[in-house]
């Protein structure tokens, strides 16, 4: 195709474009668009096919020079682009469109693009693995919970609730101030009692009860109260006790190993129990080490990024948090009360980083010729069906609808590019207790 194209460059990640179609181009498009108007066109008085170019003309100018247009304009611009080798991301904005039989199409294009730059420093980089140290105290602190997992609860019949019991209570509970219609009811809450979490007045007077017994008790709730229902709120409750409970723990023994898990014996489960532990601690050291190294790569570079990159990266955030908000049981009409346009105002910033980073990593890859084989997506593919529970056939029928193939291989170019600079850098291993690896 026969163009002129001018570029202004006005960012780093947009272009403003010029094109000019050359007439004889424009020319043979509009009797194309004619011919093929002329014999396809029903008009009475007119045999079909043979209704005279000038009446055509006359009656559908609008309609073919439209057509022109259409037919013309996406493979010039498509043209211009490949011949200025621009990386165009979004898409386009179309503006001052002009033609006529017998002269050129013009028209004007912004487009944003990827950002061209220099790639600096990233081998050969000194970053700090701290690795959280792995005590005895964290061994048995992980055997207790499986220990409180496997409690059993033991009705108490010889003596009234104390401190450590769990009374299950049916309660119903009336607003005072300020006065509500409706009173607040509950079956079989279970309270346990000397828990931090429970409000002084249950646990004052569900000391001391039995099966069977009856409190009656006021409770005034604070301002910042977690439950809005109750925030601010005094109620008068009465409560009737249903049962009391001891938590037993099951002994810290060779049965006790043999019954929640696969272990021979206590000593077993504490070496298996240590090594998980140390795992998780150098995934996690290592995960910090590369997002430091990351940090280093990044504050490098300063670049304008493509808003239609960025944008995108702030809505999949956004809806991200809705859907985790959503899974982990928040109710949509609290969803609808968040300002979820200031949520996207905060999410941008974050995004900005994503798309620099992964634009920064992406180079690096090119540069190191980071490769990701079939074998490698098909494993990644295997690894997401585990762990969703989803039949691999179902998943990849999905993912391929969705066209999310492609993510999953820039996702793993992305981890690969980032080890390999990892593998390139000097590392010092430091060594954390519990209280500075919290800090």
């Amino acid at each position: 195709m026969k163009l002129e194209v001018a570029v202004a460059d006005i960012s780093q990640s947009k272009k403003d474009l010029s094109i000019e179609v050359a007439a004889d181009e424009v020319n043979a498009e509009f009797e194309r668009t004619y011919e093929a108007l002329s014999r396809t066109l029903k008009l009475p008085g007119f045999r079909p096919g043979r209704v005279p170019r000038g009446v055509v003309k006359q009656r559908f100018a609008k309609e073919v020079k439209d057509e022109v247009v259409g037919r013309l304009l996406p493979h010039a611009l498509q043209h211009a682009i490949a011949d200025r080798q621009l990386r165009v991301v979004g898409q386009p904005h179309i503006d001052e469109v002009s033609v006529n039989e017998g002269g050129t199409l013009k028209f004007k294009a912004s487009v944003e693009v990827l950002p061209d730059f220099e790639l600096k420093q990233y081998k050969g980089l000194n970053v700090t693995k701290r690795v959280r140290r792995i005590t005895d105290e964290d061994v048995e602190r992980v055997i207790k919970h499986w220990r409180e997992e496997s409690a059993e609860f033991v009705p108490v019949e010889d003596r009234p609730s104390e401190k450590g019991d769990f009374v299950s209570i049916n309660l119903t509970g009336k607003y005072i101030d300020p006065p509500e219609e409706e009173d607040l009811k509950s079956e079989d809450v279970q309270i346990e009692l000397g828990a931090d979490s429970v409000q002084p007045e249950f646990d004052e007077n569900l000391r001391g009860v039995k099966a069977g017994d009856v409190r009656e008790f006021r409770v005034s709730y604070p301002e910042d109260f977690g439950a809005k229902g109750l925030a601010g709120k005094t109620l008068d409750f009465t409560t009737t006790v249903i049962a009391v409970r001891k938590k037993e723990l099951p002994e810290l023994d060779d049965n006790f190993a043999q019954e929640y898990g696969e272990y021979e014996t206590i000593e077993q489960m504490r070496e298996d129990v240590r090594k998980d532990l140390v795992k998780d601690a150098d995934d996690r050291a290592e995960a910090r080490m590369r997002e430091e190294l990351l940090e280093q790569i990044l504050n490098a570079y300063e670049f304008d990024l493509p808003s239609s990159l960025v944008d995108r990266q702030a809505t999949t955030r956004t809806q991200e948090l809705a859907y985790l908000m959503m899974r982990n049981g928040v109710s949509p009409e609290t969803l609808r009360e968040i300002d979820w346009e200031e949520r996207m105002k905060e999410a941008r910033t974050q995004a900005e980083r994503d798309v620099r980073a992964a634009l920064v990593i992406a180079h690096i890859g090119e540069a190191e010729e980071i490769k990701i084989s079939e074998e490698e997506i098909n494993a990644e593919i295997t690894r997401m069906a585990d762990a969703t529970g989803e039949p691999r056939e179902q998943l990849v029928a999905r993912l391929t609808k969705d066209e999310a193939l492609s993510s999953i291989q820039n996702r793993l170019s992305y981890q690969k590019t980032l080890q390999a600079v990892a593998s390139s850098a000097e590392i010092t291993v430091e060594e954390l207790t519990e209280k500075q690896d919290a800090v």
